[in-house]
C-alpha cells in the first residue's frame, strides 16, 4: 500500500519508506485506467461466484451421502476424497486433456477451480455433518420426508456455520488463484483480477507504483468478505471436530 503511493522511480526501490511526493489518486486512476480491472474484475467475479455456488451445492450434498450411507462404495469414495487434499494438481496433463474434451478455456477454469477445491470442502461439511444426530433423518422420514426434501429444508439450514467458513475459503482460493487462471486464462480479455498485474509489465515494465496499486486493489475484495464474515470461520472448521 506505501508503495502504490509512490512515484516511479521511488516505486522502484521497493522500499517500506513513506513517499516524499504521495500520489493519491493519480496512480489507482492509472492503474484503472490502462490495465483493464474492470474487465479482470467481472471475469473473476463470475467465475468466483460460479465456482462457490457450485461447490456449495456438490461438496455438502456429497458429504452428506457420504457420512449418512455406511457402504464400501462411500467408503471408497471417502477416501478418494481424502488423497485429494494431498495429491498436487498436475496442470500441464490437466490442460491437455482439457484440450481433449474441447472445453473452451473459460469452461476449463471453472472445472479445474472446482475440482481443486472440491476435497477440502468435502471434508469440511463431513466433520460438521457428523454432529447432527440421525435421528432428524428417521423423524423426517416418518413425516413423508423424500431424500432431497430431508436434505434442502431440514440438514441444509442446520449447516450454516461451515457453509459460511466454506464460503470465505473458497472465495478467497478461487478469487486469489494465480496457477490455474494463467494457464486456462491465458489472453488479456479473460484475465482475472489478479492475472491484470501482467499489463503493467512490457509496456509498463518499470511502473512499479501501478503494480502495487493494482495488486492492493485486487485483496480489496477478499478483504472485505473476510472482515465481515470471520466470525463464522472458527466455528465451521472446529464444530464436528470431537465427534465421531
Amino acid at each position: 500500500m506505501i508503495n502504490s503511493f509512490k512515484n516511479q522511480s521511488e516505486a522502484a526501490k521497493m522500499n517500506m519508506m513513506l513517499p516524499t511526493q504521495w500520489q493519491i489518486f493519480k496512480n489507482y486512476y492509472d492503474m484503472i485506467k490502462e490495465g483493464g480491472i474492470l474487465r479482470g474484475f467481472v471475469n473473476s467475479t463470475v467465475i468466483t461466484v460460479i465456482c462457490v455456488l457450485f461447490l456449495i451445492i456438490l461438496c455438502s450434498t456429497m458429504a452428506f451421502v457420504l457420512e449418512r450411507r455406511k457402504t464400501v462404495l462411500s467408503r471408497m469414495v471417502n477416501m478418494a476424497v481424502i488423497f485429494g487434499l494431498v495429491l498436487p494438481l498436475q496442470i500441464i496433463p490437466t490442460y491437455f486433456v482439457c484440450n481433449f474434451l474441447h472445453l473452451t478455456h473459460e469452461t476449463a477454469a471453472v472445472f479445474v477451480l472446482i475440482a481443486a477445491n472440491m476435497s477440502f470442502t468435502v471434508f469440511l461439511y463431513t466433520g460438521f455433518i457428523k454432529s447432527i444426530p440421525q435421528e432428524i433423518d428417521e423423524s423426517a422420514w416418518i413425516d413423508g420426508a423424500g431424500q432431497t426434501e430431508l436434505f434442502f429444508r431440514i440438514i441444509f439450514p442446520l449447516l450454516q456455520p461451515v457453509t459460511i467458513t466454506a464460503v470465505i475459503i473458497n472465495f478467497m482460493a478461487v478469487w486469489n488463484d494465480f496457477g490455474i487462471s494463467i494457464y486456462f486464462l491465458n489472453s488479456a480479455k479473460n484475465y482475472t483480477l489478479p492475472l491484470t498485474v501482467y499489463n503493467f509489465f512490457g509496456n509498463h515494465s518499470s511502473d512499479w507504483q501501478l503494480v502495487f496499486a493494482n495488486v492492493v486493489l485486487s485483496t480489496l475484495p477478499v478483504a472485505a468478505v473476510y472482515l465481515l464474515l470471520q466470525k463464522y470461520i472458527i466455528p465451521g472448521m472446529t464444530s464436528g471436530a470431537v465427534k465421531g
